[in-house]
């Protein structure tokens, strides 16, 4: 982190594959200088968050996210509680990063997931990077939740999509959502396209309010970008990048406006929110 870091935290909300706008968005503020001091990610944007964490650049997050095979057949499973297992999810991070722990991450970095059995709110802030991952990206129907302290988790955007809520209790002064929802919906072809629009749907349609706790919102303009094909790729960078970059005016003068904290003001923030 630099010297003066500045207090900006960023929010990035769910969307499969729908995710890469996230790379874009995260290379526009990076050109100007603003990364950000506390990261959080629900589903999707968990998965971008938690790269960018870890300090891989948005371009080499964009190729790796090509090899991602995350609805493929190979993982049906005869479960009542899902079509689906979530095993891939964790794989895949575990090749590109490692074992490791969100706390170990080079950006203070929070994943936001859903008890399914009490609807609470889980923000993993410690712990293993790909059980969160998994957690957070698994779902309901679609995959078999994942079993972590005895809690049965999936998706959260469920509870909160865009988690602003969260990298604000992170210490962030300045917060930026970056909402990848109602970007239009195609018809489906298969079960879990079904599941998925359903899914999708459900959330567009309660998301509204959490932008309010947000200081800015970043929504690029994903009509017609399906859910579940990962072929797009480089246009969703690009419209990342373009919605990025239309916002770094009111985002550069909101974070000018709030001062650079030390490094140490930070870590303590840091540490005040992990302990409580």
């Amino acid at each position: 982190m630099e010297e003066d870091p500045h207090n900006l935290g960023l929010a990035l909300g769910g969307g499969a594959f729908r995710g890469t706008a996230h790379l874009g968005v995260l290379k526009a503020l990076e050109e100007e200088n603003l990364r950000p001091c506390a990261l959080c990610g629900t589903s999707a944007g968990a998965m971008a968050a938690a790269f960018y964490a870890f300090g891989m650049p948005p371009e080499e997050i964009r190729n790796v996210a090509r090899n991602l095979r995350w609805l493929k057949a190979t993982n049906l499973t005869f479960s009542k509680l899902g079509l689906l297992s979530n095993n891939e999810i964790g794989k895949f991070i575990e090749k590109y990063l490692g074992d490791v722990l969100i706390e170990d991450s080079t950006i203070p970095l929070a994943i936001v997931a859903a008890d399914i059995s009490t609807g609470e709110k889980v923000v993993f802030k410690t712990g293993s990077l790909s059980t969160a991952i998994m957690a957070s990206t698994c779902i309901p129907g679609v995959f078999m939740p994942t079993q972590v302290d005895g809690k049965m988790l999936v998706d959260g955007a469920i509870v909160e999509n865009v988690p602003v809520s969260v990298v604000k209790e992170m210490g962030a002064k300045v917060c930026v959502g970056v909402d990848l929802g109602s970007g239009g919906y195609r018809q489906p072809e298969t079960l879990v396209e079904v599941l998925l629009n359903a899914f999708s749907i459900a959330i567009d349609r309660s998301i509204h309010h959490q932008g309010d706790l947000a200081d800015v919102i970043i929504k690029p303009s994903l009509a017609g970008y399906s859910l579940t094909d990962s072929g797009n790729s480089m246009k969703l960078y690009a419209e990342g990048y373009r919605s990025g970059i239309m916002a770094l005016d009111e985002i550069k003068l909101l974070v000018e406006k709030a001062g650079p904290s030390s490094l140490e003001v930070l870590e303590q923030k840091f540490k005040s929110w992990l302990d409580s």
